[in-house]
């Protein structure tokens, strides 16, 4: 869905390979699954006024 890092090499139909310009400008980032991965890239993006928490209203039945 994403595509490659790299535009150029990304699939027609992925947002990099339809959306991307460069490397430097791919439009899309994704974490790896590392745990601890999204905390710290979330902390560099976000200061913490804008971070909120919800319940989701479907929960208790999923």
């Amino acid at each position: 869905m994403m595509g490659e890092t790299d535009p150029a090499e990304s699939a027609p139909g992925t947002v990099r390979g339809g959306l991307g310009l460069d490397l430097g400008r791919n439009v899309i980032h994704g974490s790896d699954t590392e745990p601890g991965s999204a905390e710290r890239e979330i902390q560099l993006f976000f200061d913490d006024d804008e971070l909120l928490e919800y319940e989701r209203i479907d929960e208790t039945w999923l």
